[in-house]
């Protein structure tokens, strides 16, 4: 679970790796205008946006639903990073990049679980560190915003490993991508 400054880090990571690393953004929304047709639309060119990106040398790439607003509707986080996933493996690509999600979606240990489980080596839940932040500065008492991130990042962590202790898995990258779901009920 990445921080602010974990993200800003990360987008980075190219000035502060002399570019052996080298990230980028792949922005997974799209005008309104295009009604419910957009989604497959902008799937098929997120894949082409990928795969692009990783032969232009990326090994870390950031989906990202940040630029949603009034005109941008964005692809599920979940939707747009199997599709990603999905066709870098049937290319043979899925080990060239590192796939970090930015989304405004995942808040609760499920949503996180899910994320790994679908291939995201790493998340960062801008709109849930925002709330946060702002529920903070309503409170009184002496925990900094910064403190309540890390607990709440901690908690999440936590989580995540309860849910993989469940399945048998003890290692978030044996979690990553293995798309091993229980369906009850």
């Amino acid at each position: 679970i990445l921080d602010f400054a974990s993200m800003r880090r990360l987008r980075e990571i190219e000035q502060h790796t002399r570019g052996k690393f080298r990230s980028q953004v792949i922005d997974i929304t799209y005008p309104v205008q295009w009604g419910k047709e957009g989604v497959e639309a902008r799937l098929s060119t997120l894949c082409v946006e990928a795969m692009d990106a990783i032969a232009a040398g990326a090994n870390i790439l950031i989906i990202s639903d940040r630029d949603i607003s009034a005109d941008r509707v964005a692809i599920p986080a979940l939707l747009a990073l199997s599709a990603i996933h999905q066709h870098l493996v049937r290319e043979g690509r899925r080990t060239s990049a590192g796939l970090v999600v930015e989304t405004g979606s995942a808040r609760e240990v499920h949503h996180f679980a899910v994320l790994a489980g679908y291939g995201a080596e790493a998340v960062h839940p801008y709109l849930a560190m925002e709330t946060i932040v702002d529920i903070h500065a309503g409170l009184s008492g002496d925990l900094s915003a910064e403190k309540a991130i890390s607990n709440f990042i901690k908690a999440i962590g936590k989580g995540l490993s309860k849910v993989m202790s469940k399945m048998g898995i003890s290692t978030y990258m044996s979690y990553c991508g293995a798309q091993i779901f229980e369906a009850i009920g």
